[in-house]
C-alpha cells in the first residue's frame, strides 16, 4: 500500500512530527486494498556528541552493539526511529500534474526515510523537501521503498535474501498502490543507495522476465546508483562475524553474505543485468572518502566495485564517504548539485522519450491486450547466456551454412539438429545475440517440454508476432486495429492465431528481412505443425529467415522433407563442438587446486569421453571441481561411465545410496517438483511450503546437487528444474530405486500441498496487507493442473477437495485470482473439477453403496458450476474490486449455488436480494432491448453488437459487447435487408432498401453510400479479406463493392462473371428461381448454393465453375436419406473444406472427398436457422418453436439444448466462439453456455503430435474429428416472463410491491413470505400503463394502455397471516371518451380521491363511485409529471420542462413557478418521470428528447424550496437547476433517486450503484455494489425505484429484484 506523505510539521521547537492521510480521489473507485493508514509520531530528537553522518551503514552495527559513546537510551532511540520509518512504498510528494515518478531505495542497515536525512533529521529529508522545488522536477511524484535490512533484526529475518527484497519491491510496485496514481503509468526513475542498487537490479531482471511484472518494470527509464557494490565488498564477511559474536542475540544475515566479493549472487546479477542494462540510462556515483568503522577508517567501496563499466553508464565521483553519498547539508552542497543534475537530466530525457515514444508505447499496449504477450521471452535467453562462455559458438556462427542463411536469399530456412545435451540451446542464444548485435531484427522462442506455456504453439506465434510488431510499424498498426476492434487471442488455439496474425496480416506486409530463431521445436506440443507453419511462409510478400534447432527425430525429418516441396530449406548436423567444450571445461577446471599439466590432462580426458555432449561434460565437471586431491579426480573419471544413459544410471545409483531419511525426503520433494510442476518454482517458493525440510539446510544449491545426483539443477533465477529434458525421459522410463515418482502419486502430493497453502484462514488478511507468500501464485493458479493427473480412486484427493470447498477458503483464493488478473483460471478449474467428479462416479459404481460419497461429489459439482459462471457473470466487476467476492457476489448468486448457500449470510456480505424466483444459474449473460420495434437484423464483432429494428425504420443501434451499453445510433431512413462487419470489426456495412452504407466504427463516419442494384436484395452479404463487400442477390448474381473509394466519388456495385451460379444441367421443366440459402467460405473464393428442389452445389468464384455437388445418399433397402425438399440452409465450416446444412436432416459434407455424415438421433421440428462457430468446433441451430441446439461438429451430436416459448428470428456466434446471440421479438439475448466456455478453455490444448491431429492447417485432407472434445449434453430453458411496465411501492421494503406487465397481469410480491399473488388479469391481455398505492397501502389503482382505470382493495393482511383478500373498488371496462391514455395515477391523502393524468384530459375521481369530481383539459403537447404536495394535503404539483405549477385537488391552478432550462438541453425535451426523492428540499426529474426517431434521456436536479414554501408572489425569477460537477454528470447513466441525507443514487455505465453528495464543490463518487447485466434491460432500469432506507427495486426478467444494502447505514 502507498501512503502519501505530506511532510513534517513542527509540534514544538524540538519535536518534529509526520502526519499521514489519504489524498482525496476525484472518484472513489473500488480498491484492491483497504488497509489502515499508519500514523507516525517521531519522538524527541536526542543530540549526540559525534556526528552520525560520519558513520557508514556497515559501521552501524559497531555503534549499536559495541560503541561506548552511545548510551542505551540513544540506542533505543535509534531503534525506535527505525521502527517509525515505514516499510513498503511510501509517497513523499504528489504533484498536481504528474509527469514522472522517482523512487528511492535505501541500502544495508538503512530505512525508507532516515537514509536520506543528514543526521537522521527528517527536516533534512531532501527527496521530499528540496526536490519538488527544483526546476524540471516539480512534476515528479516522489516515493521511497522500505524493507527490513536492519542489523538488529533477529534470527527469524536472517534468511532473507536480496531476491526476497526484490520480490517484495516488485509486488508492491504492481499491487501496492490503491489510488488513481500508480507506478507504471508514467516514466519511472530509480535512485538506489548501496545494497538498494542490488535490490533494484534483481527486481529489474526478474520483472523483465516475468509477464506479471513486465508492464510496470518497462516504465523504468533510468537509475542512479549511489555507492552500489556491483562487485561486492570485502567487509561483508567481517560484518557477519561481528553479528555472530553479538551479545544481543543478533545473527549473520544471508543478504550480508551476498554482498561478499565474487559471491554467486553478485556474479549472477552482473551477468544477467548486462543483457537488460541497454534499456536504461545509468548514472553511477562512487565515494571518495573513507568511512569510520568502529575505531578504524576504511574505504567501503572502491571505484572499481561501484562502476558497471557499461557503455551507457555515466560515472561520477562524490566527495563523501559511503554513508554520506545519499545525505546532503543543503541545496548548495556540491554532492547534492551533482545528484540533482543527473536526476534533472534523466527526468528531462524520460519526458522527451515519453512524448516521442508515447504513440509507440500506446500501440504496444494495444498489441499486448490483443496477444496477451508483453515482451520477448527474455528469461529463456538469459538462462542460456548465463552458461555460455566467452569465445564459444564462434565456429558455428562462421560456418558456410549459417552465413548463407543469414546473408543470402537462396535458403531462408535452416534446420540444425544434434543429439540431446549437445548445447543446442546455448548455440541458439549465441545466434540471437549475434543477430541483434549486428542490428538485425530477430524474433525468437524457446520451447520447453516441462512447461505447458512454453510448449504451446499459440504462445510461440503470439510471442513472435509481438516481437515483429515492435520492429515493423505497419504490422504493429494492423495489430492495433485488431485490438481496438475487440479481438483477443490470448486463449485462441494455434490455427486461429496463425490465420489471424500471419496468413491474413503479416503475409501481406512489406518489410526488410527478419529472422526467426526457434529452439527445441521437438519439445513443442506439435513439431509437425511448427514445420507446417514454416512451410507456409513461402507465400509471404517479404522474406522471413527461420533457424530451427531440435533433435534429429525421424518424424521431424519427414516433416522437413515434406516442407521442401513448398520452401527452400537446408538441414545441418551441428558441427563439431569440441573447441567449445574445451573452452567451457578449461574455464571451470582452472579452479581446480592443481598444476597446469594435471589440469590439461583432465581437460583432454573429459573432452575425449564427452563425445560432443556438453551435458555429459558439465555433469562430470561438477563432480571434478569439488575434488581436493588428484587421485579423487582420477577416481571420479574412472567411475563415470560414457554415454548419457550410463551416466544417468550412475547418477540414479547415487540417489539410491542416500543414507539419511531427511535427505531422501528432501530429494523426493525436489524430484517431484522438478518433474511435474506446471512451471518451474524457485528455491524461495519451494522453501515456504516445505519450511521444515529446507529449514536446517545450510547451502541449498549444494545440497540439491548432492542429494539429487545432479539430476536437479538450479538456474540463474533460482528456479528448480531437471538438468535436461533427456533426464525427464530417463526418470519416467527407469525411475529411482530409493523412492517412487509415480505420476499419479506425485501429482496428488503436489495438489495437496497447493491446497494446503490455500486452506489458510489468515489468507484474506495476508492478501489485503500484501504479505502473501511466494508460493501462493503457483498454488492459486496450478492446483487444478495437478488434479487432472490424480487418481480418481484416491480418497485423499477427494478429502482435500472437500476440505477446501467446505471451508471459507475459496473466497480468498478467488480474491487473489481477481487481483492478479488470473480470474479466467476458474474456467479451467471448473472443467477439471467436473472431469474428476465424473471419473470418481465411475469408480464408485464398483464400490458398495455404503461407501459412496454422493454428497461430497455433489459439493464439487456445485462448485464447478459456480466457478464456471463467476468470470462470465461477475468477472469485470471482480477485476475492478476483488473485495466484491465477500460483499456482493454471494447475494447476487442464485439460491442453489454453493456461493449463496455458504456465504450469503456472513457478516462480510453487504447485500441481500429477494424477489427473484430463479434459483439456478442461467446461461444468459445480458439482454438488450430494442425498444418498441422488432429486432430484425443482427451483426456481431468482438467489440460491438449491431441491431436493426422495424421501428423506427432504418435505425441501427450499436451496443458495446463488454458493458452492453448503447454506443451509437445510425439512421439510414429506409428498411434494412442485411448487416455485416468486416473481420477486424472496424467497418460496418448496411444494405438498405435503395442504398448500401459503410461506416468506419473508429469515429462512426460514413465512408460509402452507394445506390443498390435495381430490385435486387442480398441473400448473403459479407466482407472479403481485402475489406471489399461481396454479395449474392436473389437474382443469382454475385456482386462486389470496393470500400476504398470516397463518399464524394464512389464506385458502385459491379457484377462478377455472369456465368457464375448459372446451372447448365437443370432438368427439363424445373425452374430454379431464388436460392434458398447461399454462403461464402472464409476467404470468399467459393460459394455454397442450395435450392429447395435442387442439389447443393459448390462454386468457385474465380474462375467461375461448379466444382462439387451433393449427391443423394441411400441406405440398404431405403430410398434417399437426404432429400432436396423442405427447409434449406447451408453454412461453411471455417476450414473451408466442409459445409454444414439442413436438407430435412442436419448434415456435414466435404466437397473435397465427398464424405457425408448426419446428426445422430434427431427427431422433431426441422431447424430453420444455422450457424457454425468461428473456431469450427460447434454449430448451432434454431427452429420455429424457439429451441436452440448446439452440436459438436466432430461427433455430430447435440451438446446443448435451450428451449423457450418465443420464436427466434436470427442466431449468430461471437467471434470468440464463447457466446451466441439470438433475436426474439424486441430483445437480443446474449448467451454464454457452459459447453462453449469449456470448449474454448480446452481448444488451445487440443493439438499435439501424439493426438490424432490433422497434418495441415485446415487443409484439404483435414479430419475435423481430430478436434473432438467429449462433453455431456446439457439443457436449459429460457424463462420468458412478460416485461414489467409499471411498479408501485411504498417507502418500506417489507411491504407489498405491485407490478404490472405487458400481458396485462398485475401481481403483488410479499417480501416477508417471499410469495406472489396475482390480483388482476386484463381482458385480451392488454398491457398495464401505470400503478399507484394509496397512503394506507390497502388500495391499488392501475390503468391499461387504453386508458381504463381499475382500483382494487387489498385486505386480510395481518401479522402471521399473509392471505390476501382482493375486491374491486372501482373498475372501467373502457376509457371514457376524451380522456386518452393515463400516464399518472395519484391518491389523495385520504384515499377517497384518485387523480388521473390523461393524454387529453386530467380528472379527479371520487371513490368508490368513480364520479368525476374535477376535470382539466391537457394542453396539446404537454408532458408533465404530477405529485402530491408534501406539506399541503389539498394541493398537487405539476412539473413540466418550463415551469412548476401548483394545483388544488379541484384542479384549479394557484400559481406557476418558471424553470430555467439547463444549457445544452434540446428544445424538444420534456419531463418524462420523477425519480424517488426522499430529501425534502430536492427534486430529481428525468427528461426525454427524440433525435433521429430515437429517445434520449437526461436528468435535472431542482431545488424544491420555492415550490413548497413560496408565498405566491408573482413575477419571481426562474428557478435554476442545481449544477453538478462534470465528473458526476459524466458518471451518471441511470439516476435512481435521492436519499434523505441528500446523496444522489445512480447507476454508471457499468451498472455500479453509486452515490454522490449534492451540494458543494466535492466531486466524490462512491461505488457500493453492482447490478448484473443479465438482470436488466434499459426499460427495466428506467422503472427502478429507490426506497428511503436505500433499498433498490429493480425489474428483472418479469419480476422485481429487491436489493437491500448498507448505503444508508455506512454513511
Amino acid at each position: 500500500m502507498v501512503t502519501p506523505f505530506h511532510g513534517a510539521s513542527r509540534v514544538d521547537s524540538d519535536v518534529p512530527s509526520i502526519s499521514i492521510s489519504n489524498s482525496a480521489d476525484p472518484l472513489d473507485r473500488p480498491r484492491h486494498q483497504s488497509l489502515p493508514e499508519p500514523t507516525l509520531s517521531l519522538p524527541e530528537r536526542i543530540l549526540v556528541q559525534r556526528r552520525e553522518s560520519e558513520q557508514s551503514a556497515i559501521s552501524d552495527v559497531h555503534a549499536q552493539l559495541f560503541s561506548a559513546q552511545n548510551s542505551i537510551s540513544h540506542r533505543r532511540q535509534r531503534s525506535q526511529d527505525r521502527r517509525n520509518d515505514p516499510l513498503g512504498l511510501f509517497v513523499l510528494h504528489a504533484p498536481v500534474q504528474r509527469s514522472v515518478d522517482v523512487l528511492f531505495i535505501h541500502g544495508l542497515g538503512g530505512t525508507s526515510l532516515r537514509t536520506w536525512c543528514r543526521n537522521r533529521d527528517l527536516e533534512n529529508l531532501w527527496p521530499q523537501l528540496w526536490l519538488p522545488e527544483e526546476p524540471d522536477l516539480s512534476g515528479a511524484r516522489i516515493l521511497t521503498f522500505g524493507y527490513n535490512a536492519h542489523f538488529s533484526s533477529k534470527k527469524e529475518h536472517a534468511s532473507l535474501t536480496i531476491g526476497d527484497f526484490a520480490n517484495d519491491l516488485l509486488f508492491r510496485m504492481k499491487y501496492g498502490e490503491n489510488g488513481p496514481d500508480r507506478l507504471g503509468q508514467v516514466p519511472l526513475i530509480v535512485v538506489a543507495h548501496s545494497m538498494g542498487g542490488l535490490v533494484f537490479k534483481k527486481a529489474f531482471i526478474h520483472g523483465q522476465m516475468n509477464e506479471e511484472f513486465r508492464s510496470v518494470v518497462s516504465s523504468i527509464k533510468a537509475v542512479l546508483f549511489l555507492a552500489t557494490p556491483h562487485r561486492g565488498t570485502d567487509l561483508a564477511e567481517t560484518l557477519n562475524k561481528v553479528l555472530t559474536s553479538s551479545v544481543f542475540g543478533h545473527s549473520p544475515k544471508d543478504y550480508v553474505s551476498e554482498l561478499a566479493r565474487r559471491s554467486p549472487t553478485i556474479d549472477e546479477l552482473n551477468e544477467s543485468f548486462r543483457h537488460h542494462a541497454s534499456k536504461l540510462q545509468i548514472f553511477s556515483f562512487y565515494e571518495t572518502l573513507s568511512t569510520n568503522v568502529g575505531p578504524m577508517s576504511f574505504m567501503i567501496l572502491d571505484k572499481h566495485s561501484s562502476l558497471l563499466g557499461y557503455p551507457n553508464e555515466t560515472p561520477q565521483p562524490l566527495i563523501a564517504n559511503h554513508h554520506d553519498v545519499c545525505k546532503f547539508t543543503n541545496t548548495d552542497d556540491p554532492n547534492y548539485v551533482s545528484v540533482v543534475g543527473a536526476l534533472r537530466s534523466v527526468v528531462t530525457t524520460a519526458r522527451s522519450s515519453k512524448e516521442s515514444d508515447s504513440a509507440v508505447q500506446e500501440d504496444l499496449a494495444h498489441v499486448t491486450t490483443l496477444l496477451g504477450i508483453s515482451g520477448p521471452p527474455e528469461d529463456d535467453i538469459a538462462a542460456c547466456r548465463a552458461v555460455r562462455k566467452a569465445g564459444t559458438c564462434q565456429q558455428f556462427l562462421s560456418s558456410d551454412d549459417v552465413y548463407h542463411w543469414m546473408h543470402t536469399d537462396s535458403c531462408p530456412v535452416l534446420w540444425v539438429h544434434a543429439p540431446p545435451g549437445s548445447g543446442k540451446s546455448t548455440m541458439c542464444s549465441a545466434v540471437i545475440d549475434h543477430l541483434m548485435e549486428e542490428g538485425h531484427h530477430c524474433a525468437y522462442f524457446f520451447f520447453k517440454h516441462g512447461n505447458r506455456q512454453k510448449r504451446s504453439l499459440s504462445n510461440m506465434l503470439r510471442s513472435l508476432a509481438y516481437q515483429s510488431a515492435v520492429r515493423i510499424p505497419s504490422y504493429r498498426h494492423v495489430l492495433v486495429d485488431l485490438a481496438k476492434s475487440g479481438i483477443r487471442l490470448q486463449n485462441s488455439d494455434a490455427l486461429t492465431v496463425w490465420k489471424r496474425l500471419y496468413l491474413s496480416t503479416l503475409s501481406n506486409q512489406k518489410f526488410e528481412s527478419i529472422y526467426w530463431v526457434l529452439d527445441a521445436i521437438d519439445e513443442s506440443e506439435s513439431s509437425k505443425q511448427v514445420v507446417e507453419f514454416i512451410s507456409k511462409m513461402d507465400e509471404f510478400v517479404s522474406p522471413i529467415r527461420v533457424l530451427v534447432f531440435s533433435r534429429p527425430l525421424p518424424t521431424l525429418s519427414q516433416s522437413f522433407q515434406k516442407a521442401k516441396r513448398r520452401i527452400h530449406l537446408n538441414s545441418l548436423a551441428l558441427p563439431s563442438n569440441e573447441d567449445d567444450i574445451r573452452l567451457f571445461v578449461a574455464e571451470e577446471i582452472d579452479y581446480l587446486p592443481s598444476d597446469d599439466n594435471f589440469k590439461l590432462e583432465t581437460t583432454n580426458e573429459i573432452i575425449r569421453r564427452s563425445q560432443g555432449n556438453f551435458l555429459w561434460a558439465s555433469l562430470v565437471l561438477k563432480r571434478v571441481v569439488r575434488c581436493h586431491r588428484q587421485d579423487q579426480v582420477k577416481r571420479v573419471l574412472e567411475e563415470t561411465p560414457d554415454g548419457m544413459d550410463e551416466l544417468y544410471d550412475r547418477m540414479s545409483g547415487a540417489v539410491g545410496d542416500l543414507d539419511l531419511q531427511e535427505d531422501k525426503v528432501l530429494a523426493r520433494i525436489l524430484f517431484s517438483w522438478a518433474m511435474y510442476a506446471k512451471t518451474p518454482l524457485t528455491i524461495e517458493q519451494l522453501s515456504e511450503p516445505y519450511s521444515n525440510e529446507f529449514g536446517s539446510v545450510m547451502d541449498v544449491k549444494h545440497t540439491i546437487s548432492q542429494i539429487c545426483g545432479q539430476f536437479v539443477a538450479v538456474d540463474t533465477n533460482n528456479r528448480v528444474s531437471l538438468v535436461h529434458h533427456s533426464a525427464h525421459d530417463y526418470l519416467r522410463r527407469s525411475g529411482l530405486h530409493s523412492f517412487s515418482l509415480d505420476p499419479e502419486t506425485v501429482h496428488e502430493d503436489l495438489l495437496c500441498k497447493c491446497l494446503l497453502a490455500l486452506c489458510d484462514r489468515t489468507l484474506r488478511n495476508k492478501i489485503n496487507t500484501l504479505r502473501v507468500s511466494q508460493f501462493l501464485p503457483y498454488a492459486a493458479t496450478s492446483w487444478a493442473f495437478h488434479l487432472e493427473s490424480c487418481s480418481a480412486e484416491s480418497d485423499r484427493v477427494l478429502d482435500t477437495l472437500v476440505k477446501f470447498f467446505s471451508g471459507p477458503y475459496p473466497f480468498p483464493w478467488i480474491q487473489y485470482l481477481s487481483m492478479s488478473g488470473h480470474l479466467a483460471e476458474l474456467i479451467a478449474v471448473s472443467r477439471r473439477l467436473t472431469t474428476f467428479a465424473r471419473r470418481r462416479r465411475k469408480v464408485e459404481t464398483n464400490r458398495s453403496p455404503m461407501l459412496h460419497r454422493l454428497s461430497d461429489l455433489s459439493l464439487i459439482d456445485t462448485w464447478a458450476v459456480d466457478l464456471l459462471k463467476l468470470p462470465a457473470k461477475f468477472g469485470r466487476h471482480l477485476s475492478e474490486d476483488p473485495q466484491l467476492i465477500y460483499k456482493c457476489i454471494p447475494a447476487l448468486s442464485p439460491a442453489s449455488s454453493a456461493i449463496f448457500q455458504k456465504f450469503s449470510g456472513t457478516p462480510t456480505t453487504t447485500l441481500s436480494v429477494s424477489g427473484l424466483s430463479n434459483s439456478e444459474w442461467d446461461d444468459c449473460l445480458a439482454r438488450v432491448s430494442t425498444g418498441t420495434g422488432r429486432a430484425l437484423r443482427l451483426a456481431v464483432t468482438s467489440l460491438y453488437l449491431a441491431l436493426a429494428t422495424d421501428r423506427p425504420v432504418g435505425s441501427i443501434t450499436l451496443w458495446d459487447t463488454s458493458l452492453f451499453t448503447e454506443f451509437k445510433t445510425l439512421d439510414v431512413g429506409e428498411n434494412i435487408h442485411s448487416l455485416a462487419f468486416n473481420s477486424s470489426g472496424s467497418l460496418l456495412a448496411c444494405y438498405g432498401l435503395s442504398r448500401t452504407y459503410v461506416w468506419k466504427l473508429a469515429d462512426c463516419s460514413l465512408v460509402r453510400s452507394i445506390e443498390n442494384p435495381y430490385q435486387e436484395r442480398p441473400l448473403e452479404l459479407r466482407f472479403d479479406e481485402t475489406d471489399s463487400l461481396l454479395m449474392v442477390t436473389d437474382l443469382r448474381r454475385v456482386r462486389r463493392l470496393s470500400t476504398c473509394g470516397s463518399v464524394e466519388q464512389p464506385s458502385g456495385w459491379t457484377q462478377l462473371d455472369p456465368s457464375l451460379m448459372e446451372e447448365a444441367n437443370v432438368p427439363e421443366g424445373m425452374f430454379l428461381g431464388t436460392p434458398s440459402s447461399v454462403s461464402f467460405n472464409n476467404d470468399c473464393t467459393q460459394i455454397a448454393v442450395s435450392y429447395r428442389a435442387f442439389p447443393l452445389s459448390i462454386w468457385n468464384i474465380d474462375p467461375p465453375e461448379m466444382v462439387a455437388r451433393l449427391k443423394p445418399r441411400t441406405k440398404q433397402g431405403q430410398g434417399a436419406v437426404n432429400s432436396h425438399t423442405g427447409t434449406n440452409k447451408v453454412v461453411w465450416h471455417p476450414s473451408g473444406t466442409q459445409v454444414i446444412g439442413i436438407y430435412g436432416q442436419v448434415f456435414r459434407w466435404s466437397p473435397v472427398d465427398d464424405t457425408y455424415e448426419e446428426v445422430k438421433g434427431e427427431t422433431g421440428i426441422i431447424p430453420n436457422e444455422l450457424q457454425c462457430s468461428p473456431n469450427g468446433l460447434v454449430f448451432i441451430t434454431s427452429d420455429v418453436e424457439g429451441t436452440i441446439k448446439i452440436y459438436d461438429v466432430a461427433q455430430m451430436t447435440v451438446i446443448y439444448k435451450l428451449t423457450s416459448e418465443h420464436t427466434i428470428n436470427t442466431i449468430c456466434f461471437s467471434p470468440g466462439s464463447v457466446r451466441f446471440y439470438d433475436l426474439r421479438g424486441s430483445y437480443c439475448n446474449v448467451w454464454e453456455p457452459n459447453c462453449l466456455l469449456r470448449l474454448a478453455d480446452v481448444a488451445p490444448e487440443r493439438f499435439s503430435d501424439t493426438d490424432s491431429m490433422s497434418e495441415s492447417l485446415w487443409s484439404d485432407t483435414e479430419d475435423t474429428r481430430s478436434t473432438s472434445i467429449s462433453l455431456p449434453i446439457s439443457e436449459s430453458h429460457a424463462d420468458s416472463k412478460p416485461a414489467i411496465t409499471a411498479v408501485a411501492v411504498c417507502n418500506r421494503a417489507d411491504q407489498h410491491i405491485a407490478y404490472g406487465n405487458d400481458d396485462g397481469i398485475v401481481e403483488l410480491f410479499d417480501p416477508i413470505s417471499d410469495s406472489r399473488h396475482t390480483i388482476a388479469k386484463t381482458l385480451f391481455g392488454m398491457g398495464i400503463e401505470s400503478l399507484a398505492w394509496n397512503r394506507s397501502h390497502d388500495q391499488l389503482a392501475f390503468s391499461l394502455l387504453n386508458g381504463a382505470i381499475t382500483v382494487k382493495e387489498i385486505a386480510g393482511r395481518t401479522v402471521g397471516q399473509r392471505q390476501l383478500s382482493v375486491k374491486d373498488v372501482y373498475s372501467e371496462k373502457k376509457s371514457p371518451v376524451g380522456r386518452g391514455r393515463v400516464q399518472k395515477l395519484l391518491f389523495d391523502t385520504t384515499g377517497k380521491h384518485l387523480f388521473l393524468y390523461g393524454a387529453k384530459k386530467s380528472q379527479v375521481l371520487s371513490l368508490p363511485s368513480g364520479q368525476v369530481a374535477a376535470e382539466r383539459d391537457t394542453p396539446e403537447g404537454e408532458s408533465a409529471q404530477w405529485l402530491q404536495h408534501p406539506s399541503r394535503p389539498d394541493a398537487l404539483i405539476s412539473i413540466c420542462i418550463k415551469c412548476v405549477t401548483i394545483f388544488t385537488w379541484q384542479l384549479q391552478e394557484e400559481r406557476s413557478i418558471p424553470l430555467e432550462i439547463p444549457p445544452g438541453l434540446p428544445e424538444s425535451s420534456a419531463v418524462d418521470a420523477l425519480y424517488q426523492s426522499h430529501h425534502t428540499r430536492l427534486l430529481l426529474l428525468r427528461t426525454i428528447s427524440v433525435q433521429l426517431n430515437r429517445p434520449y434521456y437526461g436528468f435535472i436536479l431542482l431545488p424544491a424550496t420555492t415550490m413548497y414554501e413560496h408565498d405566491g408572489a408573482e413575477g419571481q425569477a426562474p428557478t435554476k437547476p442545481i449544477e453538478l460537477p462534470d465528473a458526476i454528470m459524466e458518471a451518471v447513466a441511470y439516476p435512481l433517486g435521492l436519499l434523505p441525507d441528500g446523496r444522489m443514487v445512480f447507476l454508471d455505465n457499468k451498472l455500479w450503484v453509486c452515490t454522490a453528495q449534492i451540494g458543494g464543490a466535492a466531486e466524490t463518487i462512491t461505488r457500493h455494489f453492482f447490478i448484473p447485466h443479465d438482470w436488466v434491460t434499459s426499460p427495466g432500469l428506467r422503472l427502478s425505484q429507490l426506497l428511503q432506507d436505500g433499498t433498490i427495486l429493480c425489474p428483472s426478467k418479469g419480476e422485481v429484484a429487491i436489493i437491500q444494502n448498507d448505503m444508508v447505514s455506512e454513511w
